[in-house]
């Protein structure tokens, strides 16, 4: 709440009583001295303020001090190029003092990097914060930024005459002037240009969290007016302190900028007496609040609409920063922002249409395809700043807002779910979506828009979860079908066979001719839009189709620019090998001996025989074959047995599993990233319990990693599932495990190496048998540089 101008005064006289008792005798000093040097005081900071240089120099001591450097002992006229230069230097340090730099790590800091930084006690108590010279807070390139009103100055507060120890008069010495402390309250009058500051209740330090930094309505600052400076060969007798200046005259002890307690020259000459120097008094700082804003607030609404985008974004900013709530800017900022993105994707995609409508619905297809694909397009994080993805959080921001306070229209939603979606947030998006469609009408073109949405939203999902085998795969094309059946528009009719398109393109195996099928329903719809341009090189040429479509052979995608740290370009261009997919069955392979293409892999001392294809005596003739171990005579040995042509980094590998008899506690299960027989991972099953082990070989040495227990289904044969993800995109694995097609397990693999070869993997004495295997080399999984960039 801010203070009425009497209790403020009372509240800050109270402050300085209790920090500085020397002030104490401030009511029985004489009231002409006082009364002169807040006068002074305020003569300097309006001077200063309103840019007039002269007479601002000719009460500045750093400016006077500069001159008696330049011209000796001897006093003399002070010229307009000896101020404009002292001016020029002045405002340089002051910038380069207030200058804050982006902090690395700290993720949508609205604010950050503008304004006054740390101000509150709370923030300053630290030692990373930034000390300022008092005149600061007055300086026009500080304050003074879009066309603000010169702020408003009053006295607060008016110290006795004491005594200061100044630096940089003499040489390596002291000098004693007298002089007093006078505070001034600085209020800034408009909240929209008022200077930032992060607000008390934050944290300062560099995280990833969201922190709101606010305007600033007052501060109250100390300024040291000193005299008796003639007799040192100044040209005049008082002047105010200027702390920013190098070489400056300073308060002994004293220090401004980064950690003040260091680089202190001199000792204390008198510890008994109030340190006073020139500073922002603490807790003087006061935020606009949404209160006090408000009839600003109502009278600036009126005139954003008409205001150009540039202007009317940084308004709605800081509106928001006084109130971010405010649904009436949520409202604005949000169509704006969603439609400089779709702008940016009209341009990055060089995309055109004759119809406004058109284009924007193939802008959204644009960007859906590039957060399910290559997504440096959107957000060029490598970069730092990317116009797009700052529309596009901003939007995100400003809908999830208005959606909080009950007040978004239906289209708002789906755009909503869509913005999330291409923030790589599928399941969020899905959950809009859903509750969207329950809210209107089915059989309406509005209907098949959602259902479209909900389907790239599930693609979305198995698609970066690497979940091939999902059910919502299946969903996702029922519910594009749907869509198509009651889409009217092409661009409508386009999102909905792309997605089929986009699921058949996942689907493993996968079934190339409905794949081409869609590919040419895809390019029926875009024929029907008229002018339309940029599209189809994105449709046929980007990663998620690249490989399964002929004509993108010749088509190549402009690359964003990127980082240093992004070593490999090309590889955006150019798709990688598909020949990626390895399955075995045995049914074809010699009973009796080991199946083609595998080989046993053993530890000096263990058995190395015992693996062969067997038949199944259930089935007529055999005809039903798999790989069998014989019995180990050592009680805990490890068999393996791997297939010599497969070597991958990210393995998805499927396999069956069962043991011959019902109370055999021997474990069988899976190795991968076998490099040698002392060296790999095994997710092993024991049939007779349901407990999941993976383990990590490192040498012979054998370190368990975790264990679960898994609920087996009824039946002989059990599947085994291990994937090793690429978690979140980034150079860090993860072990995940299935059992009956249930995941019992996720384990970090920081150590796994970059590839190895798989393989059946039995331990103990008891037989093991297998069948069905299947590898999949997850090649989407791996980064695109080393080390990942992103």
């Amino acid at each position: 709440m801010f203070l009425r101008p009497i209790g403020l005064g009372i509240f800050i006289i109270g402050i300085v009583l209790l920090g500085y008792p020397a002030l104490n005798h401030a009511a029985s000093s004489p009231p002409k001295s006082g009364e002169d040097a807040s006068r002074f005081v305020l003569h300097y900071l309006e001077a200063l303020s309103q840019s007039r240089i002269e007479t601002w120099a000719s009460a500045d001591l750093g400016c006077l001090n500069h001159t008696r450097e330049a011209t000796g002992t001897q006093p003399s006229p002070f010229t307009p190029e000896m101020a404009r230069r002292c001016w020029d230097a002045t405002l340089r340090g002051h910038i380069q003092m207030v200058n804050q730099q982006a902090e690395s790590g700290v993720f949508n800091a609205t604010g950050r990097g503008v304004g006054l930084g740390l101000l509150a006690d709370r923030h300053r108590a630290t030692e990373n914060w930034k000390d300022y010279p008092p005149a600061v807070f007055v300086s026009p390139p500080i304050v003074l930024n879009g066309h603000a009103p010169t702020p408003q100055m009053t006295v607060s507060r008016t110290s006795p005459v004491q005594s200061f120890a100044l630096s940089n008069i003499k040489k390596d010495s002291l000098v004693s002037v007298s002089g007093q402390a006078v505070d001034i309250q600085i209020l800034y009058p408009d909240p929209f240009t008022a200077p930032l500051a992060l607000r008390p209740e934050e944290i300062w330090w560099v995280n990833g969290s969201q922190r709101q930094f606010g305007p600033v309505r007052a501060v109250t600052a100390r300024f040291i007016v000193v005299t008796g400076l003639r007799k040192f060969g100044f040209v005049a007798d008082r002047a105010v302190m200027n702390e920013v200046l190098a070489g400056t005259p300073l308060i002994a002890t004293t220090h401004y900028g980064l950690r003040p307690e260091n680089g202190r020259k001199f000792d204390r000459t008198n510890p008994t007496q109030p340190f006073v120097k020139g500073e922002l008094v603490p807790g003087s700082t006061q935020w606009w609040t949404r209160a006090e804003a408000e009839p600003i607030i109502q009278a600036a609404l009126g005139r954003a609409p008409h205001l150009p985008l540039a202007e009317r974004a940084e308004f709605l900013t800081r509106l928001l920063l006084i109130d971010p709530n405010h649904p009436d800017a949520h409202l604005l900022r949000g169509e704006d922002a969603y439609q400089a993105l779709l702008k940016q994707g009209v341009a990055k995609g060089g995309l055109a249409a004759n119809d406004g409508g058109a284009l924007q619905r193939i802008a959204e297809l644009y960007w859906t395809i590039q957060a399910q694909t290559w997504r440096q397009e959107l957000t060029a994080v490598a970069e730092g700043y990317e116009p797009a993805a700052d529309a596009l959080y901003q939007s995100l921001a400003s809908y999830e807002a208005l959606g909080q306070l009950e007040q978004a229209t239906s289209e708002q939603r789906r755009r909503l779910g869509a913005l999330t979606r291409w923030n790589n947030d599928p399941t969020g998006a899905l959950g809009i979506h859903e509750a969207l469609l329950r809210d209107t009408t089915p059989g309406t073109a509005e209907y098949a828009k959602i259902l479209t949405e909900i389907a790239w939203d599930r693609i979305q999902f198995v698609s970066w979860n690497r979940r091939y085998d999902h059910p919502w795969l299946q969903q996702a094309y029922t519910e594009a079908e749907k869509a198509v059946e009651l889409s009217a528009q092409p661009y409508d009719t386009l999102h909905a066979h792309y997605a089929l398109a986009a699921v058949e393109s996942l689907s493993v195996p996968r079934n190339l001719d409905r794949f081409q099928q869609r590919m040419r329903q895809v390019k029926q719809d875009l024929d029907r839009i008229p002018g339309v341009k940029g599209l189809q090189g994105q449709l046929v040429a980007n990663d998620l189709v690249k490989s399964l479509t002929p004509e993108a052979s010749a088509i190549v995608l402009p690359s964003p620019p990127r980082s240093r740290e992004v070593l490999d370009v090309a590889v955006h261009a150019n798709p990688p090998k598909q020949d990626i997919i390895w399955q075995w069955n045995f049914d074809q392979d010699q009973l009796g001996r080991l199946p083609a293409g595998f080989a046993t892999l053993n530890r000096q001392n263990e058995q190395a025989d015992g693996w062969q294809v067997q038949a199944d005596p259930a089935m007529p003739n055999g005809s039903h074959r798999f790989v069998g171990a014989a019995p180990c005579l050592i009680q805990d040995c490890a068999r393996l047995l791997i297939a010599t042509d497969v070597r991958t980094t990210y393995p998805d590998v499927t396999v069956q599993v069962r043991t011959p008899g019902s109370t055999d506690q021997g474990e069988l299960g899976l190795a991968i990233a076998v490099t040698d027989p002392s060296n790999y991972y095994a997710i092993t099953l024991q049939p007779g319990t349901g407990q999941v082990t993976t383990r990590h070989v490192v040498d012979g040495t054998v370190t368990i990693l975790g264990q679960a227990t898994a609920k087996l289904a009824s039946k002989s044969w059990h599947t085994i599932r291990v994937q090793r993800i690429n978690f979140l995109h980034l150079d860090k694995g993860r072990l995940a495990v299935y059992i009956d097609g249930a995941q019992v397990a996720a384990v970090d693999d920081v150590m796994l190496p970059q590839d190895g070869q798989v393989g059946f993997i039995a331990l103990g004495p008891g037989e093991a048998e297998f069948d069905g295997l299947h590898v999949l080399d997850l090649v989407s999984n791996r980064t695109f540089s080393k080390p990942a960039a992103y």
